[in-house]
């Protein structure tokens, strides 16, 4: 059964794909590309529409002040997620911000798109942000905490306490699980992985149809 408040026949349906830091979203978002699947990034959205000089910004440096910016003028993140994450009120400040602005960007994106068929909606905090009511099907990528942990570590941009920050805001696999529509394990192996994006993306046309 399709999602309330999905897409009209006459447009791709949009699929959200979700999962928590270190599960290999990116990596299953690009193996759906390679079936040319269009795919959207929420997250490099988010970026764009706070980049320096944009409208977006402007609304941020009202909101939170100016030591939220870097030297040359653009957003210092780990500045702003340090006031924002450990303060629900300025969460809910950010998020009145920042949804409403990527939620334009991503209509945007999708009225360029070919009319059938569906499109890719990557996105970390899909559920957290609300997001699935706007989905007409999700997909979860799945895997153990341990072997999250172990990939971002491996990736050397976060530290074991940022992992476990990010873990502690994101929501668990439970609710991921209760969300999806279709899951896919990433615990096997490349090969593996690209054999259930075969499979999702087969069973999604028919789903979908």
């Amino acid at each position: 059964m399709h999602r309330p408040g999905g897409l009209s026949r006459m447009s791709p349906h949009r699929v959200g794909l979700t999962g928590g830091i270190g599960s290999g979203k990116s990596t299953v978002a690009a193996m759906f590309a390679e079936l040319n699947v269009a795919v959207l990034d929420l997250d490099q959205v988010g970026h764009a529409v706070v980049a320096p000089n944009s409208a977006g910004l402007a609304r941020l440096l009202e909101t939170f002040g100016g030591d939220i910016l870097t030297r040359d003028g653009a957003l210092n993140r780990k500045k702003l997620a340090q006031r924002c994450f450990s303060d629900a009120e300025q969460v809910a400040k950010l998020n009145a911000i920042m949804h409403p602005l990527i939620w334009q960007a991503e209509e945007e994106w999708l009225q360029q798109q070919q009319q059938g068929g569906y499109v890719l909606i990557e996105a970390s905090v899909l559920l957290e942000s609300g997001g699935v009511s706007r989905m007409d099907a999700v997909v979860v990528v799945l895997a153990d905490e341990d072997t999250r942990r172990r990939r971002v570590l491996a990736r050397g941009d976060r530290s074991g306490a940022e992992f476990g920050t990010v873990v502690a805001r994101q929501c668990s696999d439970a609710e991921r699980r209760k969300a999806a529509d279709f899951i896919i394990s990433n615990t096997s192996g490349m090969a593996e992985l690209h054999q259930q994006v075969l499979k999702t993306d087969a069973m999604l046309r028919q789903y979908l149809s």
